[in-house]
């Protein structure tokens, strides 16, 4: 009789087990359904963007407005490529000249001092201390995030004492006075560049403790660049047959490495920096580049295999006549681990990088959206490739299909 009530006291245990452990399920399950049901609504982030309107700068915003995120654009009006169709439409423009002073700027100042606050400010256009200065005191009591777009040219005013690839901290300028000097007469562009950093790292240092995040990009490369350097070596090939100019390098580039970044890399990560994916980021600059590094000879020949222009020599000569378009600095490549640690910088891959580059250029050139472009481009061949400058219309409408008319050349 005792062990039959104990089996049933058993058995009523388990009952009770199986029928809380089924509750727990159900409950369990029906948060998560709930859970999945309410949707978090997306908050558009408030961007202003200093720029916006060139060949980085385009890209990012095609980005940021593709993601659903507002945009005020700081330029003087000018729009590169296709941008008018675009950025333009989407976004608000206010129009400000930063080569002059900010007191010349009142739609800005006025817009500035009526918002409440901006998620993040973009700057791409502060070339000179002074700009990004005025620009910092205007928006940093209302600036969550500040992300200067800066160069790798940084590095040629400063003192780097090894051989590997360039880091971010060897951005450090000489402390010989005489030394500085001269470094800043070979490279203003890199001085400039680097004194906007300093201006934003000792603002931030202040009172201000305002966030920011310094990016510094190599040669960048892609559609719709505004230097036209792709693009001119691309045609070059395409249209060699018509042209006399060999491509040549210069020996002095013959073993140089070289560092370049794809736009489309840089603007995805601008963009993640905005939708505070890395805030841990904070206070710090970032080199970026691809991952694979090469010559200016190596460059062109997967240029010229990608085009299939097999016919086309590239020669390496100390010769007058070589032509350097890459890289524009002379250390070499820079190093990027510190923003694959921090960033999980993941840039797109050579192979597709030239292919799509490539493949936007071939379509550029027929495209109605880009003739001003195409004159331009058709002009630098003329000038510079050929003494005769009718066969270069001869050459686009053999190779490209192009409407232009037979003409003459003078005797």
């Amino acid at each position: 009789m005792k062990r039959m009530c104990c089996q049933l006291d058993q058995t009523h245990r388990m009952k009770l087990l199986n029928t809380a452990w089924f509750f727990f399920h159900f409950l369990l399950t029906l948060s998560q359904c709930v859970a999945m049901a309410v949707e978090v609504p997306f908050i558009p982030k408030q961007i202003l963007i200093f720029g916006g309107n060139g060949f980085i700068g385009s890209s990012t915003a095609e980005h940021l407005i593709e993601a659903g995120h507002k945009l005020t654009l700081v330029s003087r009006g000018n729009w590169y490529w296709d941008s008018a169709s675009t950025v333009m439409p989407f976004v608000q423009h206010i129009k400000c000249n930063r080569r002059e002073t900010m007191e010349q700027c009142s739609e800005l100042k006025h817009y500035v001092a009526n918002i409440e606050q901006f998620d993040a400010v973009i700057d791409f256009s502060a070339y000179y201390a002074e700009t990004i200065q005025e620009s910092l005191d205007l928006v940093h009591r209302k600036t969550k995030l500040y992300i200067y777009i800066s160069t790798d040219s940084v590095y040629e005013v400063c003192i780097k004492n090894h051989t590997g690839p360039t880091l971010e901290t060897d951005a450090v300028r000489p402390e010989s006075e005489e030394m500085r000097k001269n470094f800043e007469s070979w490279d203003s562009y890199g001085h400039h560049k680097l004194e906007c950093e300093e201006h934003l790292t000792n603002f931030s240092a202040g009172n201000s403790a305002l966030p920011f995040v310094i990016l510094r990009l190599p040669d960048v490369i892609g559609p719709r660049d505004n230097t036209n350097r792709w693009w001119y070596y691309q045609l070059w090939m395409k249209l060699k047959y018509y042209l006399e100019k060999d491509i040549i390098v210069p020996k002095s580039s013959e073993n140089r490495l070289m560092s370049m970044v794809y736009v489309n890399d840089v603007a995805d990560m601008i963009k993640k920096l905005v939708q505070n994916n890395y805030p841990n980021a904070y206070f710090q600059t970032f080199n970026l580049a691809l991952k694979e590094t090469f010559t200016l000879k190596q460059f062109l020949e997967t240029m010229r295999d990608q085009l299939n222009a097999t016919n086309v020599s590239i020669t390496v000569e100390d010769s007058p006549l070589a032509t350097r378009m890459y890289p524009s600095v002379k250390l070499g490549p820079v190093d990027t681990t510190k923003a694959e640690q921090i960033l999980q910088w993941a840039p797109t891959k050579w192979a597709d990088v030239l292919r799509e580059t490539c493949d936007f250029y071939e379509k550029a050139i027929a495209s109605h959206y880009f003739i001003n472009q195409r004159s331009d481009m058709i002009r630098m061949l003329q000038n510079y490739l050929t003494t005769k400058p009718n066969n270069v219309y001869r050459a686009l409408r053999n190779v490209y299909g192009l409407g232009y008319p037979e003409t003459k050349d003078e005797l």
